[in-house]
């Protein structure tokens, strides 16, 4: 086997040992939080995510898959991207705050109108990530990218069943999803 296909291999597996883990983490805390937070809670931010996850649909760009693919992608391409991510994370959050008030009138709960103005900060929190990250897929640094992913995805589930426990609302599950950006 030659030395990329090792490193193809190694690659993969680290990548199956996140998505495992990650799944066994997010289950655990699906787990906890079904015991602290109503139903009600996870219905109202599934209303607002819903509305997220269409909106930022059309944000993405795959600027991180062009970086991988362009040979010898310089500090300027990189740069470049983390630009346009700014500015998409910006331009979806400007558009998420316009659409918390019709959201809330659609559903008929105001709650949706500063639930969807705090989630909004997820997408222009992303727009900021380092993208030196997309680095460790373009080097075939699947290790890095997995303690990166892990240590994220744990802060997070932490930091949003520390809330739960302290809030005992939708805010907690708010909060830790702009946290996990």
């Amino acid at each position: 086997m030659t030395s990329l296909g090792r490193t193809l291999v190694r690659g993969s597996a680290w990548m199956i040992g996140f998505r495992l883990l990650d799944r066994s983490v997010g289950l655990i805390s699906v787990l906890v939080l079904a015991r602290v937070l109503t139903p009600a809670d996870f219905g109202l931010v599934a209303m607002a995510t819903a509305m997220i996850a269409f909106v930022e649909l059309f944000g993405w760009l795959g600027l991180d898959v062009a970086l991988i693919q362009r040979p010898g992608a310089t500090r300027e391409h990189f740069d470049s991207a983390w630009t346009m991510n700014v500015l998409i994370g910006a331009s979806v959050a400007l558009v998420l705050l316009a659409c918390g008030w019709p959201l809330a009138w659609f559903y008929d709960d105001p709650r949706l109108i500063a639930l969807v103005a705090f989630l909004s900060l997820g997408p222009l929190v992303q727009g900021c990530e380092n993208i030196g990250v997309v680095a460790f897929r373009k080097e075939l640094s699947f290790d890095r990218e997995f303690r990166f992913l892990l240590s994220k995805r744990l802060l997070s589930v932490a930091i949003t069943i520390a809330l739960a426990l302290w809030l005992r609302s939708y805010w907690a599950l708010a909060i830790g999803m702009v946290c996990a950006q």
